[in-house]
Formats: C-alpha cells, sequence, structure tokens
C-alpha cells in the first residue's frame, strides 16, 4: 500500500475508471444532524490537520480536526489521538488516496509492482481490492511452419530457423543445409557428417548417396566378401576399388562385385544394372558355386555403346544364390533385384537338364508366344528382348550336324536367327549363329565332338501382336572323315613347323571371336604343343583377310587366349605360354589358293618384376629408368584403352617439388605411352591425380611431400621397352 494524499481531485476520481473511489465514514458521525438545518446548525470546523492532538477532551468530537483524510481522531483518557487511516485497503499493488473535498478515498492500480522479471508467464495485473493477480501466458507462435519460437524470462519471443533433429542445422527447406532433419534419424545426417556408404541416406548433404560418393570404395570384390542383400530393393553401389576376380561367362573382363541373396521358395528372379559409364554384365549363380563362371545359369551382358544390362531367371529354385555384375571401368550403378512368382516354363524355354532332348533329330515346332526371353545370341546386336526357344543336343561321338529353322506369322516368313552354343549362358561359346528371312537359317556342322550343345532360336516378329511360331529341322548323322586340317578331329601340328592347307579342302566349323564365324568363311585346324614354358611367334597367311585365334581347347572361342585378324601375313607374339597344346583355328572368305601357319618357339619372356603394384619399382628423383612392358600383365584400369599392359613405379618426395616426367619408347616405335599419376595406392581404380599419354608421354605436376605411383601402359600389341626419367626441382 502507497498512500496518496488527493486535496481536490474529486473531478479527476471520477473521470478515472480504472481507479477504486470508496466513501469516507463521515468524520463527525456523533455531531447533531445537519439535515433540518436552522440558524443554530451544527458547522463542521474548518479542516486543520491534526491540530487537536493531545488536547483534553471529553468525547471523540472534541477532537474533531475537520478533516477527513488523516481518519477520525479520538479521546483516550481525556486526551485527543490521531485516527486510524481510513483509506487503507490491504492491497499490495495499489496506490491509496483521498480526496478530502469529496469526502472519498481513491485507489490507483499499480501493476508494475506486481511483474516477477519472467516474461514468459504473462504480464501480470493489480486488481483493486483482489491485489496481484497472473495474466495471459505469453504465446511464441507465429504461424511459420519454417520457424520455431521459444521464450526468454528476460527477451520474451524469440525465433529460430527449424532444427527439429537438434543437430545445430538448420533445415535445408527453410533456408538451412541440413537435408534430413527427421527428430528420429536426422540428429546424424548433416553438412559436417562422414558419409556412411550402405546406409541410403545422403549423410554428408552434398546431394551424394552413399557409393556416389567419392570417398565411398566397393568392398565386395570377392566370393568371401560378398554384401548379403536383404531381399528385392534398389541398391546403389560401387566398383571403384575394386578389381577383377570372377569373370562372367557372358563378359570375360571388367571389374567384378559380389552379392549374395536367399530365396525360401522357387521365384522368378529379375535383375537390372543401371551404369553411370563403360559396358556392364550380371550374373546368377549357386552360391556354393560362386567363384565358377561354368555354373552359371543366368548371365546377361549389355550391348555396346551401352552401360545397361538386365536378365530374368525363371522358376529359380529355393536356395542361396550370388549375384556377380562387372563393369568395364570403376563406375558406380544401381542394382535393382526384384522377386515374383515363378514362372511355369515350357521345355523348350531354358537351357536345364529337362529341355526338350533332339539328338535323334527330327521335325521340332512350337510358338515364340509361349516362351520368354533368356538370351543373347552373338550374330544378334539388338538389346531389345525377343523371346527365344532352346533344344539340347548331346552326342556321344563325332557326328555331322545340320540344322534349319524357319518363323513364321501365318505363312509369312519372319527373320530367323539360329545359334549353336556349347553354353546358352555364354556368347563366347556359340559354335556358330545365322539368320536368314527370306530362306531357312541353317548350320551344317562336320565331325562335332562328343559333348553337350544347345540349339537357340529366335525371330524377329513381335509376339505381342502376333502369333508366331517356329519349325527345327535337326539331322544328325556318324561323322565322315574330315580332310587334313579341316577340322579338331584332323587338326595339323605346327610346333616349330611351317604347315599348307588348300582351302578348298576345308569348310566353316568354328570361327574365331574376332570374326569369321559367319557361313560364307571357310576355317583350318592347327595345333602347337610345349613341353615346358616357351614365347610362341606365330605367323600365317591367306589369300584375303584372315581372322586368326589361338584357344586352349580346339574349336572353343570361350577358352581362346589370343585372337586377331589381318591381310596377307598376320604375327601374333605369344609370351611365357605354359606347358600344354594350343589350338590355331583360321578363318577367311576365300573358297581358292592356300593358307600357311607356322609356330615358332623361343626362351621364354617372363613378366617384368615391376609388373604388380605391390612391387612398383623405387624411382630416384631426377633419374632415369629401364623398363619393359612385353609380358605384363593388364591390372589396373587407368589411362591407356581397355586390356593395355601395365607396370608399376614408387616415387617418394621428401619435401614438396615440382616433378616433370617423360616416358618414350625404347625400340623405335610410334604408338603412345600412357602414364597415371596416382596416390599411395596405386592398386585400386581411383581416380588419377593426372593422366597423358604420347610418344613421349610428358607430365608435369607439382607435388607435396609423399610417396606416389606412376603407372605406365600400351596396347598389347605395342608393348616393348621403355625409357621413364623422372626430374624435381623446387616448386
Amino acid at each position: 500500500m502507497r498512500r496518496l494524499w488527493v486535496l481536490s481531485l474529486s473531478v479527476l476520481a471520477l473521470a478515472c475508471g480504472d481507479d477504486d473511489v470508496r466513501p469516507i465514514p463521515d468524520a463527525g458521525s456523533d455531531a447533531p444532524s445537519t439535515d433540518d438545518a436552522g440558524p443554530d446548525a451544527f458547522v463542521p470546523p474548518t479542516c486543520d490537520e491534526d491540530a487537536t492532538l493531545g488536547e483534553t477532551c471529553t468525547t471523540a468530537a472534541d477532537c474533531n480536526d475537520g478533516c477527513t483524510c488523516n481518519g477520525i481522531e479520538l479521546c483516550v483518557e481525556g486526551a485527543c489521538v490521531a485516527g486510524e487511516d481510513p483509506c487503507d485497503d490491504e492491497v499490495e499493488c495499489t496506490i491509496d488516496g483521498c480526496d478530502e473535498d469529496a469526502d472519498v478515498c481513491v485507489y490507483e492500480a499499480d501493476p508494475t509492482s506486481c511483474q516477477d522479471g519472467n516474461a514468459c508467464n504473462g504480464e501480470e495485473r493489480c486488481v483493486p481490492e483482489l491485489g496481484c493477480r497472473p495474466g495471459p501466458r505469453l504465446s511464441c507462435t507465429d504461424g511459420d511452419a519454417c520457424t520455431i519460437g521459444a521464450c526468454d524470462p528476460v527477451e520474451g519471443c524469440t525465433y529460430v530457423v527449424r532444427d527439429v533433429d537438434g543437430d545445430g542445422f538448420a533445415d535445408d527447406r527453410c533456408g538451412g543445409d541440413d537435408c534430413n532433419d527427421d527428430p528420429g534419424i536426422g540428429a546424424n545426417i548433416r553438412p559436417d557428417a562422414t558419409e556412411v556408404c550402405d546406409n541410403d541416406f545422403d549423410d554428408n548433404c552434398n546431394g551424394l548417396v552413399d557409393y556416389r560418393e567419392s570417398t565411398c570404395l566397393g568392398i565386395n570384390d570377392r566370393c568371401d566378401s560378398a554384401e548379403p542383400l536383404p531381399g528385392p530393393g534398389i541398391y546403389t553401389r560401387t566398383t571403384r576399388g575394386l578389381t577383377q576376380d570372377h569373370s562372367l561367362g557372358c563378359r570375360a573382363v571388367g571389374l567384378d562385385a559380389v552379392f549374395t541373396f536367399t530365396l525360401p521358395t522357387p521365384q522368378d528372379v529379375a535383375i537390372t544394372v543401371d551404369g553411370d559409364a563403360g559396358t556392364s554384365a550380371v550374373a546368377i549363380r549357386p552360391l556354393a558355386d560362386c567363384a565358377s563362371a561354368t555354373a552359371e545359369t543366368w548371365c546377361a551382358a549389355s550391348a555396346s555403346g551401352s552401360s545397361d544390362s538386365s536378365l530374368v531367371a525363371r522358376d529359380v529354385p529355393a536356395g542361396e544364390y550370388a549375384i556377380v555384375v562387372s563393369t568395364s571401368v570403376p563406375t558406380n550403378y544401381v542394382l535393382t533385384l526384384a522377386f515374383a512368382d515363378p514362372t511355369e516354363l515350357q521345355p523348350v524355354d531354358v537351357c536345364n537338364e529337362g529341355t526338350l532332348d533332339v539328338s535323334l533329330g527330327g521335325t521340332f515346332t512350337g510358338f515364340f508366344n509361349d516362351v520368354f526371353h533368356d538370351y543373347a545370341l552373338d550374330c544378334r546386336t539388338t538389346t531389345s528382348s525377343f523371346p527365344d526357344a532352346v533344344y539340347r543336343l548331346e552326342i556321344d561321338s563325332p557326328k555331322d550336324v545340320t540344322l534349319r529353322a524357319r518363323s513364321l506369322v501365318g505363312a509369312s516368313r519372319q527373320t530367323t536367327y539360329l545359334s549353336l552354343v556349347r553354353d546358352c549362358a555364354q556368347t563366347s561359346s556359340s559354335l556358330a549363329c545365322t539368320n536368314n528371312r527370306t530362306a531357312d537359317a541353317s548350320i551344317a556342322r562336320r565331325g562335332l565332338e562328343p559333348g553337350v550343345y544347345w540349339v537357340v532360336l529366335e525371330t524377329s516378329a513381335s509376339t505381342t501382336t502376333n502369333v508366331v511360331s517356329w519349325q527345327l529341322d535337326v539331322t544328325v548323322v556318324d561323322a565322315l572323315p574330315r580332310n587334313e586340317g579341316d577340322a579338331c578331329s584332323s587338326a595339323v601340328d605346327v610346333t616349330d613347323a611351317t604347315a599348307t592347307i588348300p582351302l578348298p579342302m576345308v569348310e566353316l566349323d568354328y570361327g574365331t571371336s574376332c570374326g569369321g564365324a559367319l557361313a560364307t568363311f571357310r576355317d583350318a585346324s592347327f595345333f602347337f604343343t610345349l613341353t615346358e614354358p616357351r614365347d610362341v611367334t606365330l605367323t600365317t597367311s591367306s589369300p584375303t583377310r584372315q581372322y586368326v585365334s589361338v584357344a586352349t581347347a580346339c574349336g572353343d572361342r570361350g577358352a581362346e587366349i589370343a585372337c586377331d585378324n589381318s591381310t596377307g601375313t598376320l604375327e601374333q607374339r605369344l609370351l611365357a605360354l605354359d606347358a600344354g597344346t594350343y589350338f590355331v583355328t583360321l578363318a577367311t572368305t576365300s573358297a581358292t589358293g592356300d593358307v600357311t601357319v607356322s609356330a615358332m618357339t623361343s626362351e621364354p619372356t617372363f613378366p617384368p618384376d615391376n609388373d604388380v603394384c605391390a612391387d612398383a619399382a623405387p624411382l630416384a628423383p631426377s633419374a632415369t629408368f629401364m623398363g619393359n612392358l612385353r609380358a605384363a600383365d593388364d591390372d589396373v584400369v587407368a589411362c591407356g584403352p581397355a586390356s593395355s599392359l601395365d607396370t608399376f613405379h614408387a616415387l617418394t618426395l621428401a619435401e614438396r617439388s615440382n616433378v616433370t616426367v617423360v616416358a618414350r619408347r625404347a625400340d623405335g616405335a610410334v604408338e603412345p605411352l600412357y602414364v597415371a599419376l596416382r596416390p599411395v595406392s596405386c592398386g585400386a581404380p581411383t581416380a588419377d591425380l593426372a593422366c597423358t599419354s604420347g610418344t613421349p608421354a610428358l607430365l608435369n605436376r607439382t607435388l607435396d611431400a609423399g610417396t606416389y605411383h606412376l603407372v605406365v601402359e600400351s596396347l598389347p600389341s605395342f608393348a616393348g621397352p621403355y625409357v621413364l626419367d623422372v626430374f624435381t626441382s623446387a616448386p
């Protein structure tokens, strides 16, 4: 309570609606009434505050000082004493006042005295007669979804951009840089985080998810480090950091990654690989045979110029399986795995033990509408999916085999594709592949060796809009004797010797992977045998362009170790071949004249000491190194074209230096050398620090102190000695 004396404020008191105005009890209540005032009526004394205090008295009226606001004076034991304050309302937040003229108490509310210093619980009020009361709590909701309001006891409402997960970074939908503000999982996803490579989140918010981040390298390089897939889904992965460990039947060379999955029941399995660069291939194998390409039932490769590959495996039995993905270059890819209810297969739909056998010959018919696309034919380059029919051909002694096939829409002939293969999943195992629209597609093979073969048919007609039928005629008879050099059974020995075969005496049997497999060609067969490792110089000649392969198995394109073509004379240098027998197939279109083949052996040329990264040859700054790429392997994908041979060098700098590298051939050849500069982990296909090529190849960089690797590459046909000069100077 605070006391305010008001002398003449009756008008002000009445005008202030918030004030509490109360009449004061009559100070002269025991004086005579003035209602019927006459000449002798009582007149209250003029106010003289506290003038009577201490005076003698008989009654309280004797003590009246004529003032109202100082209370009613009392007569106590014959003396006048002050009265009590008539306007004390005992409310702590009011300013007490008194209007002497109007004889009323005036009370003014003072809310400032009620404030507790906390803005968050609202502004306290002063209510007359009741005292201090709390006000409405402060609301810090501004209606903006991108701000979070908070209350500070001193400042009141404050607003910050939304950071629901509390990681210190604002939601990027509200102008911040946090790509995931989910309160459940977002705390570990923020710009300063480290990318986790296999959780399907962009952990560091740079727009690159998982293996699209350059720091994420593949780790599922082999069957024993395969990544288990939980089931169907879309997985972003990479072959960066991986090497070639498991060749695929449909793509022999590439960087491979291995996955596993489990089928609790038979299912159709669809797999696609969408690569960012290069070409790709994908295969499914039983997990127990993960490392064996011969165990593949399903394998598909992308077409030339495409990085995407896909396969559908129907009615796959329950069990554990491996997926092997191969890419021609280190790249990211999206692997899609899908399951569906198993499709009941026709006995001519896929290659397996139940495939319809035609070994006894006869005529076989069917509808392409009843089968699916499962295999790629090496004489059909289109990437479209066309249904194919498959027959099994098993012979136990050499046979002459003739195949004729046609496809029809009604009575109208369609282009028919016909292939004879050793393995349906490997186009490289094709013994012959042909097509024809105006007549039957036909394949004839004399003296076909004992074994299991598959006959695959496709058509050019769409089964979406047409009913498309096929007819296959198969003739199998005992083989007639072959002319010398005409087939594997009569191959000619050319070990350190020269043989000449008249072309009219041979016909087409095998062809090669680099050409010469069409019906218009003829081929001749030769072999050479080594009792110990030797270099072999294979020299061949033909009247027209020739296609020449060397294989470890006769007539098997999948077993080729070399294949080249040329007009006139062709020379192939085969280095450090192991002991064994090797088979040479020469194919040409010429029907007249002779072909000549020789295989001359010499001391073996072994791989150079620095053939692998682990054995990189040390380079001293400002020094010269003499190297040789002959007999080196292709270990990494670096600056050179695919299949380039490579050697490795290590350069250690004690301080930051300017480095110049010059690589030049030492045999006078003018074909370019390729040089890549890499960090210390040269074996992994990581991004090169620098890459150059030329004759000579020149590279200049300023490098910090540390160890670096140089990869020198050359195309195999030009591999030979080289000189590597390294110059260092102050940067």
